[in-house]
C-alpha cells in the first residue's frame, strides 16, 4: 500500500475532521455505560460498577466526533456539544510541578496495577487534537494554553508523572497505561503520536517534530510484535489477540500512520490485517484464542464471574 498523495483534512496549519471517524462512537455513546451531565459532558459507567465517572479518553472522542458532524453540515448543536467538552478539559486539567497538564483518574480499570491517581497517554493525546481544533474554531487561547500543558506529558517519563518509556534499545514510547510493566497498548500508542503530530502541525516546533519521528520509528522497529499472523495483539504484555473492533481500529489508524509519515511498513500491515479482519475463520481463531487465554489466568469459574459482571455492567 502506497502513502496517499496527501488529504486536505490532515493538512498543515488546518486541523480539520480528526484522523479516525470518531462518529462511529455515537452509538456507543448512546448505550448503557455513558450518559451527559447536567452541563452536556460525557459521564462513562466504571467497569464493572453503577457509578459514573468523567472519562477524559471518552469525553475527548466524543467531542471529535461532534466536531466533524458540525464540519459537515455547519449543525451549532454539535459545536456546542463539542465545545463544552473542550471546556470540560480546560477547566479540569491538573498543573504538576515540572509545569506539564494532565487529567487525573481516581478510579481503577481492570487487568492493570494502577497507583491512584493516574494518568492516561491516550487521553492527553486526544485532548491535544480537541484542544487545538477548539481554539481554531473559538480563537480563544485558553484552549491553545492548555494543549500545549497536556503535550508536556511527552515529554516526561513515567518516573516524573509523564507517559515517556525508553525502552533497552533506546525506543521511545508514550504509554497509554503508565504502569509497570508498561503494557505498550498498540492503539493508545498511535492515538497519542496523532496528538504529538496535531501539536506539531499547529505550533511548528522542530522539538516537537523530533518526538513524532521518534515514535513513528518506534512503531515501525516494533510492528511485527504485535502480528500472530493470523490477527493483531491489543498489547505487548498479555499477549492475547485484539477483540473484532480494536483489530479493526489498528487497521484504520495504520491506514492514517503510512499516510503521515510515508512508511510502507504501516500500508503493508493494514493491508495484511485488514485481509485477517474479513476472514471468518480467523476471527474465530481470534476469539477462541482469547478466550483460552483469559481462562488460564482466571480459571473457569474466575471467567464465567468475569463475564457476568461484564454483561451486567453494559446492561441498560
Amino acid at each position: 500500500m502506497k502513502p496517499s498523495p496527501g488529504n486536505k483534512t490532515h493538512a498543515v496549519n488546518h486541523l480539520g475532521k480528526y484522523f479516525v471517524d470518531m462518529k462511529k462512537k455515537f452509538e456507543w455513546y448512546a448505550g448503557s455505560i455513558h450518559k451527559l451531565d447536567k452541563n452536556g459532558v460525557l459521564l462513562y459507567k466504571v467497569p464493572y460498577t453503577t457509578k459514573y465517572q468523567y472519562y477524559p479518553v471518552d469525553i475527548a472522542q466524543y467531542a471529535l466526533g461532534n466536531f466533524e458532524i458540525y464540519l459537515d453540515n455547519g449543525n451549532e448543536h454539535h459545536k456546542g456539544a463539542f465545545l463544552k467538552q473542550a471546556d470540560w478539559l480546560v477547566s479540569n486539567i491538573t498543573i504538576k510541578p515540572g509545569g506539564f497538564g494532565v487529567w487525573e483518574h481516581d478510579f481503577v480499570l481492570p487487568y492493570y496495577s494502577f497507583k491512584v491517581p493516574w494518568v492516561h497517554g491516550m487521553a492527553q493525546g486526544l485532548a491535544v487534537s480537541v484542544l487545538l481544533r477548539a481554539h481554531q474554531l473559538s480563537g480563544d487561547n485558553a484552549y491553545l494554553e492548555s494543549a500545549k500543558k497536556a503535550y508536556g506529558i511527552f515529554e516526561k517519563s513515567m518516573e516524573e508523572g509523564g507517559v515517556r518509556y525508553i525502552d533497552k534499545n533506546g525506543n521511545i514510547w508514550l504509554e497509554e497505561y503508565p504502569v509497570s510493566p508498561p503494557p505498550h497498548i498498540l492503539n493508545g500508542f498511535i492515538f497519542a503520536l496523532f496528538g504529538v503530530h496535531d501539536f506539531y502541525s499547529a505550533t511548528k516546533n522542530e522539538k516537537v517534530l523530533d518526538l513524532w519521528k521518534a515514535g513513528v520509528q518506534t512503531m515501525e522497529e516494533n510492528l511485527n510484535l504485535y502480528d500472530l499472523g493470523y490477527w493483531s495483539r491489543y498489547n505487548l504484555v498479555h499477549q492475547h489477540p485484539a477483540t473484532k473492533s480494536y483489530h479493526a481500529l489498528h487497521v484504520r489508524q495504520l491506514k492514517v500512520l503510512c499516510e503521515l509519515s510515508g512508511k510502507t511498513i504501516f500500508g503493508v500491515y493494514a493491508d495484511k490485517w485488514e485481509k485477517c479482519l474479513n476472514n471468518p475463520i480467523n476471527r474465530g481463531r481470534a476469539t477462541l484464542k482469547r478466550g483460552a487465554v483469559h481462562i488460564k489466568r482466571h480459571g473457569i469459574k474466575g471467567s464465567i464471574t468475569t463475564y457476568s459482571a461484564m454483561r451486567k455492567w453494559a446492561r441498560r
